[in-house]
């Protein structure tokens, strides 16, 4: 069984269900409200492959008075430091070590090694979920200073935009609380076993730089389905969470760019469907491929 989630933290995408038109920017408008908002699908990545924009992404964040992806990257990584802290960490203190059979441990033990290196031992105690996230995180090496989310919210921060989070670190690990720790152990040991499905993961980006969302499913499609669990935490209850906020945003009247995984935005339950459930009319905007990539700019 194997699981290819877009999850802001995590890295990875899965696309289920789809939109004639492939683009993954997208024009909200509503009756009543002045000015347009704009949903663009992410992916947590440094590869250059993220970053081929169109015309038309970039001018649209420009444009918008609101930058809000799940997380507000900049203060989430405290967060995230508390939380390695608590909620990351098994209960009782059980070790991550006391959930399998001796033969697999040291197949996953060894990876952790190799992958994660001096920072290792701190895995130690930690739910698999968030082993599994280090070892994507590791795997995820790229061109660029900062991943794809982080670069769009930090253009936020430097045109002066009120850049925030639809979603708080606590609520994202409700979520994986919500799976269980015996489905988040077989995560991890067929990760393991299935070498990070890095063949999986280059098709995927690929896929992604051309805005090619039949490519996107038809590789999802190779995989089985999600657990029950897995897709309501991280998927279904998310989607409905974040589409009430931004439906708010939108109609407190100051546009807003939309920062969400490409995953969430397709599928039946997701955020555009979502949106047009809310009453508003979403519709692809189609870019023109420039063929530059933009520069980066460091901090």
């Amino acid at each position: 069984m194997r699981h290819l989630l877009v999850y802001p933290l995590f890295a990875a995408i899965a696309v289920q269900g789809q939109e004639p038109d492939k683009s993954l920017l997208w024009r909200i408008t509503t009756s009543g409200v002045e000015r347009p908002s704009y949903l663009y699908g992410t992916v947590h990545s440094k590869d250059d492959r993220a970053f081929q924009f169109g015309d038309s992404v970039l001018p649209a964040l420009d444009r918008c008075a609101v930058v809000a992806g799940e997380l507000d990257l900049s203060t989430a990584g405290m967060e995230l430091g508390m939380a390695l802290m608590t909620s990351m960490r098994m209960e009782d203190g059980k070790k991550l070590e006391d959930l399998y059979r001796p033969k697999d441990w040291k197949r996953i033990d060894a990876v952790i090694q190799e992958q994660i290196g001096f920072m290792a031992p701190m895995t130690s105690h930690l739910k698999p979920f968030f082993v599994l996230a280090m070892l994507t995180e590791s795997q995820m090496a790229g061109d660029r200073p900062q991943v794809l989310d982080e670069f769009l919210q930090y253009r936020g921060k430097a045109n002066g935009q009120r850049v925030m989070g639809l979603e708080t670190v606590k609520e994202q690990m409700a979520a994986v609380d919500a799976i269980p720790i015996k489905v988040q152990a077989d995560m991890l040991l067929e990760h393991v076993d299935q070498g990070g499905h890095a063949d999986d993961m280059e098709e995927m980006l690929n896929a992604y730089a051309r805005q090619d969302l039949d490519a996107l499913m038809a590789i999802t499609e190779r995989t089985d389905d999600m657990p029950v669990e897995l897709e309501r935490a991280l998927l279904t209850e998310r989607n409905s969470r974040m589409v009430e906020r931004m439906d708010k945003l939108i109609r407190e009247g100051a546009p807003a760019f939309f920062l969400i995984g490409a995953a969430h935005l397709p599928r039946p339950d997701g955020t555009i469907a979502g949106l047009r459930a809310a009453g508003h009319t979403v519709e692809p905007v189609m870019s023109r491929w420039s063929g530059v990539k933009e520069p980066v700019e460091e901090r």
